[in-house]
C-alpha cells in the first residue's frame, strides 16, 4: 500500500512539473487566462504600434508566412502586408485603430483563435470604418505568431462613403 502511494505522489509530482514546463516555455506561466493569455498581450502591443505608426514593431505580431483577407484585398507573406500597410501610414499619417472586442478561444497549447470587432479612424478621429475580423495564432519557434486573418468592414461612417 506504502508503494502505491508513492507511486501516486510521484506520478502526480511528475504531471505538475511537466504541465508548469509547458506552461512556461509557451508564456504561459501556472494562471494564464483568455485575458492575459500573451497573444492578448500580443496582439494589443501590436495595435499600439500601429496606432503610433511603427511599422516594423506592427508587423512583428505576424508569422513570415501570414495569408490576410483583408477588407481591401488578399495579401500572402510578410513582404505584402509591409507594402499595404507602409501605404496605409504614408496616406493616413494620424490612423488609428481602435479594438472594442476581442475574444481568445484557446485550442490547444499552440493554436490559439482570436475574435475581435474594430473600429478604424483614418484621419485619428472623426468618422470611422468598423468591422470584425478572426485570426489564427501558432505557438512555433518558442513564438506566437499569426498566421492566418480575415477581416470585414461592416460599417462605413457616411462621411467615408464613396458615392455610387
Amino acid at each position: 500500500m506504502r508503494l502505491i502511494l508513492i507511486f501516486g505522489v510521484l506520478g502526480t509530482l511528475l504531471l505538475n512539473l511537466y504541465s508548469c514546463k509547458t506552461g512556461n516555455s509557451k508564456g504561459l506561466g501556472e494562471k494564464s487566462t483568455n485575458y492575459n493569455h500573451p497573444v492578448r498581450v500580443l496582439y494589443m502591443s501590436s495595435i499600439e504600434a500601429f496606432n503610433q505608426g511603427k511599422l516594423d514593431s506592427f508587423l512583428g505580431n505576424f508569422d513570415s508566412d501570414i495569408r490576410m483577407y483583408g477588407t481591401d484585398g488578399t495579401y500572402f507573406g510578410i513582404d505584402a502586408l509591409r507594402e499595404r500597410f507602409a501605404d496605409v501610414f504614408k496616406q493616413f499619417p494620424n490612423v488609428r485603430m481602435e479594438i472594442l472586442e476581442l475574444d481568445l478561444e484557446i485550442l490547444s497549447d499552440e493554436i490559439v483563435l482570436v475574435d475581435f470587432k474594430w473600429k478604424v479612424y483614418p484621419m485619428g478621429q472623426g468618422p470611422s470604418y468598423s468591422g470584425l475580423g478572426s485570426g489564427i495564432y501558432l505557438y512555433q519557434d518558442d513564438n506566437w505568431t499569426e498566421i492566418l486573418e480575415a477581416e470585414k468592414v461592416t460599417h462605413i461612417d457616411k462621411e467615408l462613403a464613396r458615392p455610387e
